[in-house]
């Protein structure tokens, strides 16, 4: 049994260890990164992770006595089953307009370079590469000009 104060340097030690005999294969998050997806994930995958849902057959104790506390635990969660789907479907709609902004903005991205790719290809010598300046936006205030808001309906 390694005391407290020796912890530390135990557990250094035992990550040498592992490290020389090669069980430690990556360092840091990109170890981490490849255990969840190598790669960027897909649309379909980023999808499937936006949509919130809790599973309460996860709930369980893994103490000597954990039958009482896991009943308690799914009596909680009963419980409150309707402030967590209110929290599940804010946060699911949360994620689902984030993807979405996000597809919308790779599409307008992919747009400005297949722009800026033809208009490279057409400029010959001594002409300006693009188009002119695209026109400013006004800034978001959380009012439309004509009246009401801009805050997405809960």
């Amino acid at each position: 049994m390694t005391r407290p104060e020796q912890a530390l340097a135990h557990a250094r030690a035992e990550a040498a260890r592992k490290r020389a005999a090669g069980g430690y294969t990556k360092a840091g998050a990109a170890a981490l990164d490849d255990s969840i997806v190598s790669g960027p994930p897909s649309p379909e995958l980023l999808s499937r992770w936006a949509v919130v849902e809790g599973d309460p057959r996860l709930l369980y104790s893994t103490r000597r006595a954990g039958g009482p506390i896991t009943a308690l635990k799914r009596l909680i969660v009963r419980l409150l089953r309707q402030y967590f789907a209110d929290v599940e479907s804010r946060q699911t709609r949360f994620n689902i307009a984030l993807l979405a902004g996000m597809h919308e903005l790779e599409g307008r991205i992919g747009a400005l370079e297949r722009a800026a790719e033809a208009g490279a290809a057409d400029a010959g010598p001594g002409r300006p590469v693009g188009g002119p300046p695209a026109p400013a936006r006004p800034a978001v205030t959380g009012e439309r000009p004509g009246g009401g808001s801009t805050d997405v309906p809960a």
